[in-house]
């Protein structure tokens, strides 16, 4: 048990924009059992920060636990009808693990998050992620979770909103059960297409951390910050609003810093603010100081 608790732990691998300080703690589950006898004690003296994939989280230092999923993987068909197939996926479980199965059977529903580097199930329920017009709640039928107040899993369908879930503040996703929807179309093709577009469109050669604001009701992020100039604008240790697409960070000579981070979200949100009175919202988790 012991061993899956590490003190001092550097966090800058465990994102995709390859920046991060240290975790006071950083824990490690790999089953059901290690959740239910730690993560109570440690909520107790700490707070928590849930850890997927981080493929939309850039951390600084954080005076915290950071439980890692990456060892809850698997999933498992549980049922199978005429209109789709009901899977039982661990909050681990990285999305792209799915496509094989997709392919094989037509199943839709997770296409538009298969290009996301390094998403997991539990990250993208977390978040509500989606994309091209779809979200991840459409096919979540179920989340098991784990209150560490109480100390007990619960099951809920939950309520979601853009970008936005009950977790983590209901606890800490263990399992999902998801309907996928069988379809007379070529899923391979259709992931191909929408990978296509995001090659087109988004900045995959840098390391990034996906969008970084939220679209507010009034329009998109990405042609906010353009209209503002921040459109390739970088701070002094290369970290850019990309050329590409603005509303994606780019760590581009791999320099970058937490301060850097700070300072560019400031510029944005004062710019935006300043020239058309809209508050950006991030949409990239900001963990630390």
């Amino acid at each position: 048990m012991l061993s899956q608790l590490k003190r001092k732990y550097p966090l800058k691998e465990f994102t995709t924009i390859k920046i991060g300080g240290r975790a006071e703690l950083f824990f490690t589950p790999s089953k059901e059992e290690d959740i239910i006898r730690l993560l109570p004690k440690l909520a107790q003296d700490y707070p928590l920060y849930y850890l997927g994939g981080g493929s939309n989280t850039i951390f600084g230092n954080f005076k915290g636990v950071v439980v890692y999923t990456g060892n809850l993987k698997g999933w498992q068909i549980v049922k199978e009808t005429y209109e789709g197939v009901y899977i039982e996926a661990l909050a681990g479980t990285p999305i792209k693990d799915f496509y094989p199965l997709c392919v094989e059977k037509s199943l839709f529903g997770l296409e538009m998050l298969m290009g996301i580097p390094r998403i997991t199930v539990g990250g993208a329920v977390a978040m509500n992620a989606g994309a091209y017009g779809r979200e991840i709640s459409s096919v979540v039928e179920k989340v098991i979770y784990f209150d560490p107040t109480e100390g007990v899993f619960k099951a809920i369908k939950p309520q979601f909103g853009y970008r936005s879930s009950p977790f983590p503040q209901k606890g800490l996703v263990l399992k999902v059960l998801l309907k996928l929807e069988k379809k007379k179309e070529s899923f391979k093709r259709v992931v191909a297409k929408l990978s296509r577009l995001r090659r087109e469109k988004q900045p995959l050669s840098y390391p990034t951390a996906g969008s970084t604001f939220k679209n507010p009701p009034q329009g998109y992020a990405g042609k906010l910050l353009q209209e503002v100039g921040l459109k390739g604008f970088c701070t002094k240790n290369g970290l850019c609003f990309s050329e590409k697409h603005a509303n994606f960070l780019v760590n581009r000579d791999l320099k970058a810093t937490f301060d850097d981070v700070l300072k560019i979200l400031d510029i944005a949100k004062e710019r935006v603010f300043r020239e058309f009175g809209i508050v950006l919202q991030e949409e990239v988790k900001i963990v630390g100081n």
